[in-house]
């Protein structure tokens, strides 16, 4: 047979009748163009091996592959492409869905197999084309009767059962009464979406109509492009095409903040992750029975009462949590010795508690311009574990005496309990330590001390490169247009200087005593800088240079054997011990150590400490991204607001690929921006910039050049 002729065998098939069935010049045919559009027309001529010239009935010429032609229609041999107008007009008034039902009654009882002109001869009691194509139709537009058993060129059907059609009615019932729940809540949300923004309905509201839940949670997982199964995204894409817009998750978003579920400066990227905000009960309930009943101090018998010294916490303008103090007095023979008192959370919660598990779910409190995603409950970090000022509290105090030349002569780890005298924003203590008074001796005898130990790290090989960070404050972040604060902390403020220090020295203090007991800890190490090429020794210090020393510094690994050298800090070994309320690789090395302070054996060998710091670390890389974003967020939604003229002074950082894109730093932003240049500058020159356009919802911030 000619490979080109398309055919149909069906002999065999149920005891139909043998028939052949070819595509041939001039043969009636519905098929389907590369638009999608369907179309009936007439074959002329082939086209190559697979595709024939077709002409359909607005006698347009289209070439159609043999896979693109869905039905030969009976009858349809010789047929001319002017008389497909005047079949499409007969077969219209024949589409009555009440025939085919009666047809399937007919033909249940005998089971019998039909082709279409069978079908047609049942329906309509004649097999003209006409007929054949309308029986055709409704079959497709109503496939409840009949199931289509071969659906080759002439397609064969065997009508269903009756249990077939009673469940697939029922299906079709659940289909409309969807389709209809759909359509009322599109025109709904058509409504919110019209409404001045004071006026939206929120979110609690759209949360408190049951018959709404889920289609607001299948346009929801639209709008977070969320793992659900696409049935369940199906009435959401249903909603958005009813609205005229794109069915993609950023159209989903644009709907559900102009209907008022979402806030105008929503965080998608913390909804995206479904990092849970508040806590399970069990921790509630938890928090409560401590609050209530308060368990029994441990280590009562071996805290050292410390409450006659003057500690000083520094810490942001409002600080949620507060792990840390500082106290400092000069001893007779002339030497300094500082403490740096730590919170005691272990006092609280117990390793096998379900505080300690949520802990080690969350991994590391999330600190957003907006809120404060924390990792143990507020009530509890607040009342309990802070070093609030004015109260006494328990910790663990590390002290230190030094040498002349800054380093540790001896040093201390043990239980104790402090009085908190000032917590101090950082802007208050470098006021405090600027004044230089009798009063706050202990504060620059801190800071003497703190400018010591960065001499003496500077001289064992430490980097003195940090870049620029915003702080970001937002209030009424709910309206349209919130009060938007921003400073820059570039880490070289007395204050910032003195509490970098000496959080180091914790955690190099911390690092000796574990390595002098053998401990398992979460030891940080850094391999020493690569090598420094005499073009980064030419970069004029300041953002640019430091940059490119922390391109050029080694990735900071952990061991949990022993202390490894931490090049960039310049020192022999270091842990983070500092923030036990907020990260849970401290609050284990708290653990470990308390158990030593008991004379217990210790909590944890090496391979569980780094089992389960594992997810934490995915946690922690997730928190900074997050926060990253959320202060670029801002950062360009202030820019949007700001005058067009406005100037702003950027840093040339780097270049990327060539001397005409660079990345720059707006100092007094803290935002590093990529740019195209209008002229050659120099890594490191300062020059002005203005704002072009600031999309903070897509990130994006063009400057160009004053």
């Amino acid at each position: 047979m000619d490979p080109l002729s398309a055919t149909l065998s069906t002999e065999g098939i149920h005891g139909a009748r043998p028939r052949r069935v070819y595509l041939q010049a001039g043969t009636l045919v519905e098929f389907e163009k590369d638009s999608g559009e369907i179309a009936l027309g007439v074959t002329q001529n082939r086209e190559g091996k697979k595709s024939w010239i077709v002409l359909d009935q607005n006698a347009a010429t289209c070439t159609v592959r043999t896979k693109q032609v869905n039905v030969v229609v009976p009858g349809g041999d010789n047929f001319k492409p002017e008389d497909i107008s005047e079949l499409l007009r007969q077969v219209e008034p024949l589409q009555d869905q009440t025939c085919l039902e009666v047809a399937w009654e007919k033909l249940l009882t005998s089971s019998k197999v039909v082709d279409l002109e069978e079908l047609a001869l049942v329906l309509y009691g004649s097999t003209t084309p006409g007929k054949c194509y309308s029986a055709y139709r409704l079959l497709i537009s109503c496939p409840l009767y009949f199931e289509c058993i071969d659906d080759g060129f002439s397609p064969l059907y065997e009508p269903r059962s009756l249990d077939q059609v009673r469940q697939l009615r029922l299906h079709a019932l659940g289909e409309e009464i969807a389709h209809k729940k759909m359509l009322d809540f599109a025109a709904v949300v058509k409504s919110a979406m019209q409404l001045p923004f004071d006026e939206k309905p929120k979110r609690s509201l759209w949360d408190s109509r049951p018959e709404f839940k889920s289609q607001l949670e299948s346009l929801k997982t639209v709008a977070l492009e969320t793992g659900a199964p696409v049935e369940k995204k199906k009435c959401g894409m249903q909603v958005l095409d009813v609205l005229g817009t794109a069915k993609n998750s950023a159209a989903a978003i644009d709907v559900m903040v102009q209907m008022g579920y979402f806030g105008i400066h929503e965080n998608f990227e913390l909804l995206k992750l479904d990092m849970p905000v508040s806590f399970p009960k069990c921790v509630i309930q938890a928090v409560k029975a401590i609050k209530t009943n308060l368990p029994d101090d441990l280590d009562k018998e071996n805290r050292i009462d410390l409450t006659s010294l003057k500690v000083f916490s520094i810490d942001t303008e409002q600080p949620n949590e507060i792990d840390d103090g500082l106290s400092a007095i000069k001893l007779p023979d002339g030497r300094f010795k500082v403490w740096i008192h730590v919170a005691d959370p272990t006092r609280w919660v117990a390793w096998d508690s379900a505080l300690q598990k949520e802990a080690s779910s969350r991994g590391t409190s999330i600190y957003l311009p907006t809120m404060t995603v924390p990792m143990f409950p507020m009530d509890l970090t607040w009342d309990l574990m802070s070093l609030r000022q004015g109260q006494c509290h328990p910790a663990i105090s590390i002290s230190a005496i030094f040498s002349s030349d800054g380093s540790v002569a001896e040093a201390c780890v043990t239980n104790s309990v402090i009085r908190s005298t000032y917590n101090l924003s950082y802007a208050a203590a470098t006021e405090l330590i600027s004044l230089n008074t009798k009063e706050e001796t202990e504060l620059s005898i801190l800071y003497q001390v703190a400018v010591l130990r960065r001499k003496w790290r500077l001289s064992h090989g430490a980097s003195s490169a940090s870049m620029p960070r915003p702080r970001i404050c937002v209030e009424g972040e709910e309206t349209a247009n919130p009060k938007i604060s921003i400073t820059v902390d570039d880490g070289s403020s007395p204050s910032s200087v003195l509490v970098t220090e000496m959080m180091i020295l914790c955690g190099e203090i911390i690092a000796k005593y574990g390595g002098k007991r053998g401990l398992s800890l979460p030891y940080r190490c850094q391999a020493q800088h690569e090598e420094l090429n005499k073009h980064t020794l030419t970069i004029p210090e300041g953002p640019a240079r430091s940059s490119a020393l922390l391109r050029s510094s080694s990735r900071v690994d952990m061991n949990f054997l022993k202390p490894l050298q931490h090049a960039s800090l310049g020192l022999l070994g270091y842990v983070q011990f500092t923030s036990p309320i907020r990260r849970y690789a401290d609050l284990l090395a708290h653990f470990q150590i308390k158990a030593v302070l008991r004379g217990k054996e210790p909590l944890f060998l090496p391979g569980f400490l780094e089992t389960s710091l594992v997810s934490v670390s995915d946690a922690c890389r997730q928190a900074k991204k997050l926060q990253i974003d959320g202060e670029r967020y801002w950062i360009l939604e202030y820019l949007r607001r700001e005058p067009r003229n406005r100037k702003y002074q950027a840093c040339v950082i780097r270049f990327v690929k060539s001397t005409t894109t660079a990345l720059v730093l707006l100092t007094e932003l803290g935002l590093q921006n990529l740019m195209d240049l209008r002229i050659k500058r120099q890594l490191g020159e300062e020059f002005s910039v203005r704002v072009v356009d600031s999309q903070p919802r897509n990130r994006y911030l063009q400057l160009r050049e004053c």
